[in-house]
């Protein structure tokens, strides 16, 4: 568990389908997801939970439910995903090893935008994962219209590094470098 000022960023639970639930079926938070933006099912929500444990599971590590402290129900994710950068396909760290890239990605339902959420939680991860996971860098794949993300990843002090593709859609990888 991580505690910041205003949030409790904690592994998901089985109980968190409902909240992943808020985000998937929202169009406008998923145009910014994905290969094509569609919006998922609760089915789909229930396999992303399960995705998101197992990451923990194999890795160690994976996505934080974002809770605000005094509420209990979460808001979002963010968290580290593990891309093997010469496919651009998610995968485990424990397989792709060195080779691999971890994302810092974040997704908030849209009732939590605006409020400064994502990028106090995703430095509270971003601080977390150069501590125990010690990468080199940390990057997040974002989509060229996204300027709510981009303003994210801009206030964490990344830096655009060049335009990748990922399922077919162009992104931009940014990167922060470790402090170490």
């Amino acid at each position: 568990m991580i505690e910041t000022e205003r949030l409790l960023l904690r592994p998901p639970e089985d109980g968190d389908v409902d909240a992943i639930f808020r985000f998937v079926a929202d169009p406008e938070v998923m145009r910014w997801i994905g290969e094509d933006g569609r919006t998922g099912t609760y089915a789909d929500a229930v396999g992303r939970v399960e995705r998101y444990r197992r990451a923990w599971e194999v890795d160690g590590f994976g996505h934080f439910m974002v809770v605000p402290k005094g509420s209990g129900d979460p808001i979002g994710r963010v968290g580290i995903l593990v891309w093997d950068p010469r496919t651009w396909e998610h995968g485990a760290r424990l397989e792709l090893g060195e080779a691999a890239e971890l994302e810092l990605g974040w997704t908030l339902e849209r009732a939590a935008w605006g409020h400064g959420f994502a990028t106090e939680a995703a430095t509270a991860v971003a601080d977390w994962a150069f501590r125990e996971l010690q990468p080199t860098r940390v990057i997040s794949l974002i989509r060229p219209d996204n300027a709510r993300s981009l303003r994210v990843a801009q206030k964490l002090g990344e830096r655009y590094q060049r335009d990748v593709t990922v399922s077919g859609t162009t992104v931009q990888l940014w990167a922060l470098a470790s402090p170490a």
